[in-house]
């Protein structure tokens, strides 16, 4: 991932990480309310968070990964079908680049 993941960028990535899957939105949803009544359509949901642990088990997390090693942090992605988008490394990039332009410092 280039940069070592300190505690610090862990719970700064697991921060972002929860930003991002915090902002997902099915139209599809129905919602229904007490007794029945229509609510409307749509609505918003957190995206789980896979990580996967030195010895190879995957959890979902739906709340933010703060209390994540950076170890087990970095192995963060989100899980489309067969495919992966790796969030964690993603957004570590994203840092890693604003640190070389100078626009961060951490």
């Amino acid at each position: 991932m280039g940069t070592k993941i300190t505690k610090k960028r862990a719970q700064l990535l697991a921060r972002l990480e929860q930003i991002v899957g915090s902002n997902c939105y099915n139209g599809s949803i129905q919602n229904y309310g007490p007794g029945g009544s229509f609510e409307g359509e749509g609505r918003d949901f957190r995206y789980p968070l896979t990580v996967v642990e030195a010895e190879g088990t995957k959890r979902k997390k739906r709340s933010p990964a703060v209390d994540e090693t950076p170890e087990v942090l970095s192995t963060g992605y989100y899980s489309f079908g067969a495919n992966r988008l790796q969030i964690i490394k993603a957004l570590n990039e994203v840092l890693n680049y604003l640190e070389a332009e100078g626009k961060l410092k951490l």
